[in-house]
């Protein structure tokens, strides 16, 4: 099995590359291991609701406490990627949230074509990625923001239904998608998104996205990461779109019902 040394974790460098162009090189702010100095147009996103996180294995150990200080209800920890790659720290990461009071997930990293689906999926499973009905774990999270292998939009949307339909099948939950409409209107298309599937949307903008700015046919995001390096928690910051009582709701419920619905 490879590991983290064979290949750079994705999830940082395409997320930077990504916020660069989007800001600009006046929008890098340094960051510490636990706190960060916010740009002002990320203020009102940080500012109140339900608050959360999600963090690889570029962040290491992080030190949760200080994250449940700054604010941080919740994270979603890198599990896997592709049918190779287990992140080092994801013990820590995802036990160590926990165990502070934070509710807690997993996320795999996609790479389609490069494995059957529903084998991509089983390694995320059998390497933390499942579901448990404690009121406190997310539905696992598949981040759809990579195509190594050039596969059209046709077979795309195929590969990432056929792996929301095999973590449904063994788990019961309906998992999270994680793309951004800079992504995923290019490579798996604008008039498509997958049917009852909550929607973590990235855009690293001052204002939650709209229209357009939402990828595919999702109408609306169950969580908005809004920044990335920049804070104010480690990893990329997110934001749950209502309230205590949908939150409860998204842990506990196998019939959940997204938002966009």
């Amino acid at each position: 099995m490879s590991t983290a040394s064979d290949r750079p974790d994705h999830h940082v460098h395409r997320r930077t590359v990504l916020r660069t162009a989007l800001l600009g090189t006046a929008g890098a702010l340094a960051v510490g291991g636990t706190s960060a100095a916010l740009m002002p147009s990320r203020a009102r996103a940080a500012d109140g609701g339900i608050q959360g996180q999600d963090v690889s294995s570029h962040q290491g150990d992080v030190d949760w406490a200080a994250q449940k200080e700054l604010g941080s209800q919740f994270a979603y920890c890198k599990a896997t990627q592709g049918d190779w790659y287990t992140n080092p720290y994801f013990a820590q990461q995802y036990g160590g949230s926990y165990d502070v009071g934070l509710v807690h997930g997993a996320y795999h990293w996609t790479e389609p074509g490069s494995s059957d689906p529903a084998a991509e999926c089983d390694f995320f499973l059998e390497n933390g990625g499942g579901w448990s009905d404690d009121g406190r774990t997310m539905p696992g999270m598949l981040d759809v923001e990579d195509n190594p292998n050039g596969l059209g939009q046709a077979d795309l949307q195929a590969w990432v239904t056929a792996w929301i339909d095999r973590y449904r099948s063994e788990t019961g939950r309906t998992p999270v998608v994680y793309t951004g409409a800079w992504f995923w209107d290019d490579q798996v298309g604008p008039d498509w998104a997958p049917a009852d599937v909550p929607l973590h949307v990235s855009h690293y903008m001052a204002d939650p996205p709209v229209g357009t700015e939402i990828p595919g046919t999702w109408s609306a995001w169950e969580i908005w990461q809004y920044a990335a390096e920049e804070g104010p928690f480690a990893g990329d910051s997110n934001l749950w779109h209502g309230d205590a009582a949908q939150f409860e709701s998204f842990l506990t419920d196998p019939d959940y019902d997204p938002v966009s619905n």
